[in-house]
């Protein structure tokens, strides 16, 4: 099989760039709200830090596509690895090849793209359907159609892919090959398909930000002392600062990492085991918030 490197180099270039722009305002968004009292203002800034934690996180994961591409040909199929995805399209299912600059039509691209990364699919007008695993634009690309599919790519050597390409063709396969898909391990959890699973999980998230969230907005009126423990009577019998009362969203989040985990862990063997520690994590949040609402229903 001969194989053809892309180049990743300007792909690599912006994308680092980006994650350094974001962790960069970030830590301007840290310095402004640790230098201010809680508020509601001050949990949004620290949300917004959060998310963009997991936007840097997903850029991380594409460049690690750029940097582990390639494209694989031989008699048989032409292969594309993207990271941890790797594509085999049999070379006899394979229509035509466009050049594309030879495109009239529109492009339609949906995925992540900046300068030096195309990847995602989309429609083209005269084309269909369309993968894109690319460092360059679509007018740059080379389109290999199959079945209805076309699939731009964007070797290093355009005119000598194409060579090889064409000689392979014209040479035949030397057995068959299925075609396939293999994408990232991550991505073929049965979790994904499990939606009773994903809404305790993800109703526990939400009533751990819901808190947190609830509890910085009320933080500037709250006296300085507040009861954080009451006595069979219900009266209160001990006091603490008011920032101590973060301590009980703080617990839900605990309960959230460590139920999601051991529930991740037994899911495949266990299901019943997984939706009991996820349900029972939700459980937690409910009670954490009566013991907040009882709290401040005190004062």
């Amino acid at each position: 099989m001969t194989e053809w490197q892309t180049d990743p180099q300007l792909g690599l270039r912006v994308g680092v760039a980006l994650i350094a722009a974001i962790l960069l305002v970030d830590g301007g968004v840290i310095a402004w709200a640790v230098a201010r009292p809680v508020t509601f203002w001050t949990f949004l800034a620290g949300l917004a830090v959060l998310l963009s934690l997991g936007v840097v996180g997903l850029v991380g994961f594409f460049l690690n596509g750029l940097v582990n591409s390639a494209y694989g040909v031989d008699r048989n199929a032409l292969t594309i690895v993207w990271g941890a995805s790797r594509q085999v399209i049999p070379t006899p299912s394979i229509e035509r090849v466009v050049r594309g600059d030879e495109l009239t039509g529109r492009v339609r691209f949906r995925g992540l793209r900046w300068p030096g990364h195309w990847v995602g699919y989309g429609e083209i007008e005269g084309l269909g359907p369309a993968i894109f695993y690319a460092t360059v634009p679509p007018k740059r690309q080379i389109f290999v159609v199959s079945e209805g599919i076309a699939y731009g790519l964007s070797p290093e050597d355009p005119e000598a892919f194409l060579r090889t390409l064409q000689t392979r063709l014209e040479m035949g396969p030397t057995q068959l090959v299925e075609p396939a898909f293999e994408g990232p391990t991550f991505l073929r959890w049965a979790f994904w398909q499990d939606r009773w699973g994903q809404a305790l999980l993800i109703g526990a998230a939400l009533a751990v930000v819901a808190l947190f969230g609830f509890l910085s907005a009320r933080y500037p009126s709250l006296p300085r002392l507040l009861p954080l423990h009451f006595d069979a009577a219900g009266a209160p019998d001990r006091l603490g600062p008011r920032g101590q009362i973060f301590f009980i969203p703080v617990i839900g989040l605990v309960v959230l990492v460590v139920n999601g985990a051991l529930g991740g862990l037994l899911y495949r063997r266990e299901r019943v085991a997984a939706y009991l520690l996820w349900g029972g994590c939700g459980l937690v949040q409910v009670l954490l918030w009566a013991a907040v609402l009882g709290i401040l229903g005190a004062l």
